[in-house]
């Protein structure tokens, strides 16, 4: 278990100072989490003690969410002043977030249509060159 906490820490330390020195432009954490997972793809297994330390962080993370909790309950008069601010942010992240997600959907689609029609548009050329 120990094995799997230091693999852990030393990817998660070395993405932090990758983003430190300016090499990456996305948090340490994130990137950390990408060294490490590239660190499993190298291996092409995952190690027992490292599933069971996922498993157990895992069935932790409820407690993540008891600080935010505190926090909506500590600051309910802010939040009932400014409602509609709030509100508004939310819906329309959500309307972006949702437009750029059906536009990138659409691009690729007809991206990847073009991409098999061009391949399957003249079998008889294939042919002539074999």
């Amino acid at each position: 278990m120990l094995e799997a906490i230091a693999r852990v820490i030393v990817w998660l330390a070395l993405g932090e100072v990758l983003t430190r020195l300016g090499l990456m432009p996305v948090p340490g954490p994130v990137t950390g989490l990408v060294l490490l997972y590239l660190d499993l793809v190298w291996h092409k297994a995952l190690p027992d003690d490292l599933g069971r330390l996922a498993d157990r962080m895992l069935a932790l993370f409820g407690l993540l969410f008891v600080p935010a909790g505190v926090g909506v309950v500590a600051h309910a008069d802010v939040l009932r002043a400014e409602f509609v601010p709030i509100l508004a942010a939310i819906l329309g992240g959500t309307v972006v977030t949702l437009l750029a997600t059906i536009t990138s959907l659409v691009l690729i689609r007809s991206w990847a249509k073009r991409r098999k029609q061009v391949s399957v548009a003249d079998p008889g050329e294939a042919d002539a060159r074999a």
